[in-house]
């Protein structure tokens, strides 16, 4: 009866998922002593092909967190420019679709240093590269070529040039004793920069081929804790060999210890042991690590901080893969990401595993580094028999009467544990294989480890944002500034401001040791001993009058809702004085500028190609200056703006434009954000909240609440002018960590809807 039971309910089970997960699946149930013998006689029905030869059906997902897309500025038809198939053909060197560096074709030829190396078939993408099969052209010596890509809309010539030099420097790992060592590490045999100044590459052994443990835990399914513990282990012993040792780079510079910064599914290779038995439960192989961030950060387009990482991020990143490959998944079944801080989201773990992987994570008491941890580990016991149901022998002198005695009480038990294991499996059944952005910490109370003592910040006194991060000191009622709040928290913690005017002059207080951090817009390469880290997105946006039904000579209709920055760069230099030279309406131009210089510069060097702004006409007095400069202490600049945009709005010869920031103009329905042209398409400000671009026909006043400042615009930088709000600390490790503290406490969702709860843009997607 019991047998009858559990094979319906698993039979129904199976067949309700998609044939690759039923493969996946029922591998994974077979492992169930309880339920070997059920899976074993229905399974013809579920798998009617020989196991043999459903073990890899092309339709198993190939990894368990997908790729993270990039270079959203090419409109790639695949909408990841990394992953297109389109191979390069005669000279040309891009896609025919999107004009984004395209594959290598085979049969090149690459020339280093070191000697010519022939390129094969493409192997794909991995992380923020692309790779390729080779063969040293002298020795025919197979090799892996990585391909990065510097391309021309992320990374000016400069940036591309500085890029490649710190590639050609920085990629190669050497002991610096002349020791050949293998500590199963990948190290590239050759770094190669292109002419072009687009591409670059790095040649690495064959074993750079292997699969990721992205790949491998894809067809494998879930690792068993014995499993994870051999990974675990393997991998803490080349760390700690990374950690401890000193090593040469390609330039010849001797650095003691090298973090890795970059472990992931995608960077850990998987490499069978040809040795080891076939089957899936014995089935053993090694761990090697590759795709350091030591080179790899370099060509991260969306990569602020691109400072050094510590030996804490490499346990917590490995804990991180650990907790994906126990669950085989990176999401739960609504599709969101699984956390490890989620008690529900953790499978049925051997607790001193778990316990363990918490402890890497630093949700409990961190390890003090990679030799404690494996310390930790080793002294873990060998997990015991969960069960001993298909193992118990077979006394044949068990006396009859106690079988009959125990036969209702194994039946019960039998019955509640099969329902119990099918209840569990039906709620995780469904759990797809694709990642997401791990979600941020929620408050400021979960933010570790915030340096105390005395510390100072720079940020522009005129900047629209400073009231936002204001001091208890300085703050105001009408205001909850987050350095407020943070300061109550953290009574131990003090924050002062370092005053200036500028971006530039904040960095320099950083460089000079007068400020310790900083909050400013990112829209040039930072130097070399600053790195920094996003926490919001804003953008200025050109305004104009917003119409009203009986007013036909409104500019948001006569200029659909749009203008080009060649447009706005000569109505701002004074080429043009009449909205009819633009085919709008007959009506005499009026400028209004910013009074921040930090939002002068902004827009002098995104539309008027120059970084001074003070190289436009000189304001002249109201009421006939082109430029107008207000000050009034009670009110903020943008809102004085706009009323003087609306009051000429009610004069039928004036036709006002304004530049501001999108944050002070949302929710001001007095004036309408003008539409810019991005690669022959009209990129909006605004954005209603299933998707769609507001027009000029919609009334703003009236949808208030059905529309936001259009996010994945501004992130991606598609609208031409907007910027990250971010906060900039020194690349130097002798220095406190209080910016890049900052940076994780103004990345917490307590912190980022406060911000865009301001009219700013979140600097996560969701």
């Amino acid at each position: 009866m019991i047998g009858n039971l559990s094979q319906r309910l698993l039979r129904y089970y199976l067949l309700g998922l998609p044939p690759a997960t039923r493969v996946l699946r029922y591998r994974s149930l077979v492992r169930v002593g309880c339920l070997k013998g059920s899976l074993k006689a229905i399974k013809p029905d579920v798998l009617p092909e020989p196991e043999s030869e459903v073990a890899e059906p092309d339709t198993i997902p190939d990894v368990i967190q997908a790729p993270v897309p990039h270079y959203h500025q090419y409109r790639c038809l695949q909408e990841n420019p990394l992953s297109c198939s389109q191979v390069a053909i005669g000279e040309r060197s891009v896609c025919e679709n999107c004009y984004f560096p395209s594959l290598l074709p085979a049969g090149g030829l690459l020339t280093g240093k070191q000697g010519a190396y022939k390129i094969g078939r493409s192997l794909g993408r991995r992380g923020i590269g692309r790779l390729y099969t080779g063969m040293r052209v002298n020795s025919e010596q197979p090799v892996v070529i990585q391909e990065y890509l510097l391309p021309e809309k992320y990374f000016s010539p400069e940036e591309q040039q500085q890029y490649i030099e710190s590639f050609v420097s920085l990629a190669g790992l050497t002991l610096a004793d002349g020791r050949t060592q293998d500590a199963r590490i990948v190290q590239p045999l050759e770094a190669i920069a292109d002419e072009s100044g687009e591409r670059c590459y790095l040649v690495t052994p064959a074993v750079d081929g292997h699969p990721t443990l992205n790949q491998h835990c894809a067809r494998q399914g879930p690792g068993n804790s014995a499993t994870v513990l051999s990974i675990l282990n393997q991998v803490l012993q080349t760390l700690i060999f990374l950690h401890q040792q000193k090593f040469t780079l390609p330039a010849g510079q001797v650095q003691e210890g090298v973090i890795h910064g970059h472990l992931s599914l995608d960077s850990l290779l998987w490499v069978a042991n040809p040795k080891a038995k076939k089957t899936r439960e014995d089935a053993e192989g090694f761990v090697y690590l590759t795709d350091f961030a030591l080179w790899e950060q370099l060509f991260d387009p969306a990569l602020v901080d691109r400072g050094q990482p510590t030996h804490q991020d490499d346990l917590a990143a490995l804990g991180q893969v650990a907790f994906y490959l126990l669950n085989g998944a990176t999401l739960d079944t609504q599709g969101n990401p699984l956390s490890p801080h989620m008690e529900n989201d953790w499978p049925d773990t051997y607790t001193p595993l778990k316990q363990f992987i918490l402890r890497l994570l630093a949700i409990d008491p961190p390890f003090a580094d990679a030799v404690a941890a494996r310390t930790a580990l080793l002294a873990i016991p060998p997990e015991p028999m969960v069960s001993q149901w298909d193992h118990r022998p077979d006394e044949q002198q068990t006396k009859k009467a106690w079988y009959r005695r125990w036969v209702p009480i194994l039946i019960v038990a039998a019955i509640l544990t099969t329902l119990g294991t099918l209840g569990w499996l039906l709620l995780r059944s469904q759990r797809p294989s694709y990642a997401k952005t791990p979600l941020p910490p929620c408050c400021f109370e979960d933010v570790d480890a915030v340096p105390v003592g005395p510390y100072t910040y720079a940020m522009p006194m005129s900047a629209y944002w400073y009231p936002l991060f204001q001091t208890a000191e300085e703050s105001s009622p009408q205001v909850m500034p987050l350095f407020n709040q943070l300061q109550t928290l953290h009574p131990e913690l003090s924050l002062a401001p370092w005053v200036t005017n500028t971006v530039d002059g904040a960095i320099a207080a950083i460089q000079s040791g007068q400020a310790d951090f900083a909050i400013v817009p990112v829209t040039t390469p930072l130097p070399p001993d600053i790195t920094g880290t996003i926490v919001a997105y804003d953008s200025l946006v050109p305004i104009v009058a917003f119409n009203y039904p009986e007013r036909t000579k409104g500019l948001p209709h006569s200029l659909r809702g749009k203008i080009t920055l060649d447009d706005l760069s000569q109505l701002y230099t004074g080429e043009l004085d009449n909205w009819q030279q633009l085919g709008a309406t007959d009506l005499t131009v009026k400028r209004y500028w910013p009074v921040d210089p930090t939002a002068q510069t902004i827009f002098a060097q995104q539309v008027l190609a120059t970084d001074k702004a003070t190289e436009l006409p000189e304001a002249t007095p109201l009421p006939t200056n082109s430029f107008i400069s207000i000050e009034e202490p009670d009110e903020l600049p943008t809102l004085t703006m706009l009323r003087w945009i609306l009051q000429d709005f009610e004069n039928t010869t004036i036709g006002s434009i304004g530049i501001a920031p999108l944050s002070q103009v949302f929710g001001q329905c007095s004036v309408y954000p003008l539409a810019l042209p991005q690669e022959k398409q009209w990129v909006t400000p605004f954005v209603f909240n299933n998707g769609q671009s507001v027009g000029p026909e919609t009334d703003l006043c009236d949808r208030k609440g059905s529309y936001t400042p259009n996010a994945k615009a501004l992130r991606s930088g598609t609208y031409p002018l907007a910027y990250p709000i971010t906060v900039i600390y020194p690349f130097d490790n002798s220095r406190s960590p209080i910016g890049k503290k900052v940076a994780e406490l103004l990345l917490t969702q307590e912190s980022q809807a406060y911000l865009t709860s301001l009219g700013m843009v979140s600097a996560y997607p969701f």
